[in-house]
């Protein structure tokens, strides 16, 4: 009835082939609550990208700056590099009034400059663009990934 997150939502979404590989994401949405944290931080496990979505409402930027705290410390749990996981930001809610300037957002979650999207996700704005950026992020890293250990078993089958 609350039209709210439970536990998290899962959406499998097939993406063609690399080579000879058929890839397929299995996106994963965790509420923000502190209450979720532990399924936070499951789901970071074994993750090949992120999309941190922010709330662009001005009376929600503190829980959005310890949301974004709280998975820096989840990543760090999983011995990874925040800054070596493909991350896009979406600032989502921009079809409201009275809000956190994109400027504000980049400064205080993004001052590396990652790609960001803004969205209002209610409307589909944003959504299908957000999942393209982070897509173009993760796949050729996957294809390194891929590639660079194809290349070493094949030179391992010619020793």
């Amino acid at each position: 009835d609350t039209e709210r997150t439970f536990f998290f939502d899962l959406l499998p979404i097939k993406a063609g082939l690399v080579g000879d590989f058929r890839v397929q994401f299995q996106l994963l949405a965790v509420p923000g609550q502190v209450f979720y944290e532990a399924s936070r931080l499951s789901v970071l496990k074994g993750a090949d990208g992120i999309v941190f979505v922010a709330d662009s409402q001005i009376p929600l930027l503190d829980a959005n700056l310890e949301n974004f705290e709280g998975m820096r410390r989840n990543i760090a749990k999983h011995d990874m590099d925040l800054n070596r996981v493909p991350i896009v930001f979406q600032y989502n809610k921009r079809d409201l009034t009275n809000l956190i300037p994109v400027e504000t957002f980049n400064n205080l979650l993004n001052p590396k400059g990652f790609p960001y999207i803004e969205a209002a996700a209610i409307n589909g704005t944003g959504v299908v663009e957000t999942f393209k950026e982070i897509a173009g992020i993760i796949i050729p890293s996957l294809k390194e990934k891929i590639f660079g250990q194809k290349n070493v078993v094949e030179e391992i089958k010619e020793i």
